[in-house]
This record gives C-alpha cells, sequence and structure tokens, in this order.
C-alpha cells in the first residue's frame, strides 16, 4: 500500500473508533439519567430500554429523551476545542476532528429529522412537550444550516494532514486528498457500522450511518476552492498502525458482544 492508501485506512479505523465511541456515550448518557430517574434502563449497543418509564413525569421523560442527544453536543464542543487547540497533525489529531464532527453530527441530525422521526430522541422530546410543528421545522432548518457550516470549516483541517505538497498543489489533488480522507472513512465505514448494527432495531437505526454522512460530500467538493495549507510535520497517518487496529478490534468486541445483547442498570 502507498502512504495514501494507510493515510485513508486510518482515518476509516479512526472514523469507526469515534463512531463507536459516539453512539455508546450517546446510549450510555439515556441509561444513566433514566438509571436516576428509576426507568429501570438496559443499556444495548445502539439503544436502551427502559421497563419502567410508565408514570415518570414528563419532565424526567424530556430528560432522558435529550441526554444522548446533549451529551453528543459536549462531545463535539469539547473534542472540537481540544482539536482547534492542538498542533492539528498526526492521528491523535485526526481522531479528535472526527471525534468532534461525529458528535456535532449526532446532535443536528437529530434537530433536522425530529419533525419527521418522532421516534428518534428528538422528535419525542417535541411529541412530549407537543411543540408546535412551526418550531419543530425552524430547528431542523438551524441544524442544517449549522450542520453544512460544520462541513464547511472542516475542509481546511482534513487537508492539513498532508505532509506532501504534491497532495494538496492544486485543486484536483486536494479533492483527491479529501477523498482519502473523509470520503473513504465515511463509506467504507457505514458499511461496517450498518453490519454492526444487524440485526435492525429500527430502521433509522440501519439507515443513520450512510444517510449521516451525506455532509461529508462537501468538504470533499469544496477542497479545490482552499489555499494556503499548511503541511503536517507528522507523517504517520501514512503508515501502518497497529495499535490503532487493536483499539477498533476491541471496541468491536464490547459492542457487538457485551452491549448488544444488553447490560442491567437496575
Amino acid at each position: 500500500m502507498n502512504e495514501k492508501a494507510y493515510i485513508a485506512l486510518n482515518s476509516t479505523i479512526l472514523y469507526l473508533i469515534a463512531f463507536l465511541i459516539t453512539t455508546m456515550v450517546h446510549e450510555g448518557a439515556h441509561a444513566i439519567v433514566g438509571l436516576y430517574f428509576g426507568s429501570d434502563p438496559v443499556l444495548h449497543h445502539n439503544y436502551v430500554e427502559h421497563f419502567s418509564k410508565q408514570g415518570l413525569p414528563t419532565i424526567q421523560l424530556c430528560a432522558i429523551a435529550l441526554a444522548g442527544p446533549l451529551i453528543s453536543l459536549t462531545q463535539g464542543i469539547i473534542a472540537g476545542r481540544a482539536f482547534l487547540r492542538s498542533s492539528r497533525s498526526g492521528l491523535l489529531h485526526l481522531f479528535l476532528i472526527w471525534l468532534s464532527v461525529l458528535g456535532f453530527n449526532n446532535f443536528l441530525g437529530y434537530l433536522m429529522t425530529g419533525p419527521i422521526f418522532q421516534m428518534g430522541d428528538v422528535g419525542k422530546f417535541y411529541a412530549l412537550v407537543n411543540l408546535p410543528l412551526v418550531y419543530q421545522i425552524l430547528f431542523a432548518v438551524t441544524g442544517a444550516a449549522l450542520l453544512l457550516y460544520i462541513a464547511y470549516r472542516m475542509t481546511k483541517p482534513f487537508l492539513e494532514f498532508s505532509y506532501k505538497r504534491e497532495w494538496v498543489n492544486d485543486g484536483p489533488s486536494r479533492k483527491n486528498f479529501n477523498f482519502h480522507t473523509i470520503i473513504l472513512p465515511w463509506v467504507l465505514g457505514s458499511v461496517v457500522m450498518t453490519i454492526l448494527y444487524l440485526p435492525p432495531v429500527a430502521l433509522i437505526s440501519i439507515i443513520y450511518p450512510v444517510m449521516s454522512g451525506f455532509v461529508f460530500i462537501f468538504p470533499w467538493q469544496n477542497a479545490d476552492t482552499i489555499e494556503h495549507i499548511e503541511l503536517s510535520s507528522d507523517s504517520s497517518a501514512g503508515r501502518p498502525s497497529p495499535p490503532l487496529v487493536l483499539t477498533l478490534f476491541v471496541l468491536i468486541l464490547v459492542f457487538k458482544f457485551i452491549l448488544a445483547p444488553g447490560i442491567e442498570l437496575y
């Protein structure tokens, strides 16, 4: 494999690690808040069962529903700040940007789909408080605008993982580089995540890994407009990384063989 292929592979592995962590933290937040309010939760890999939600007041049900999206938003902010304060090079920093982007993507995705999927977290909240449709649509449009803004802002940071000038020297080369760092990880990662989500609990759990990444097309296509790219001084992204492979393997085992069957938290 050449160096750019290893960059694509490492970015894909980091995408998967960040996606798995995002999902587990998201569901963990639902479970912990449910446990606090006495809902008798069982934590699974991509959903939480609450066996004693009946009779809980609306405000507590709202807190359980919003716990996941809000922790994803918090993840996006914290990881994003850590990335912006870093030197923006190397595998750790590539992980931080994926962790931030996927956190924001999760939260804003729920805002966008809230008016359509009432079984989703934000949709449940809207139903619980009987929020007028006009406000739901306003939040959805705001979420879409913010997601596009984040996609626009992620164009240059991904290009700056290049440590060779010829990889980002002109428009076509920059688009090709972001194809390797963003599009291939999304496509390949979505296939793996869809398989890990099987058997499906709901239709949204199957289409989410793929649909949530369509916004990544924007920083790929926008790459040819970016100039003044600072090259990375760290070439580790272009080399094999056994620790990354091991980390992903362990997370998949936890996700599929520990969390999928369910963990009782009561």
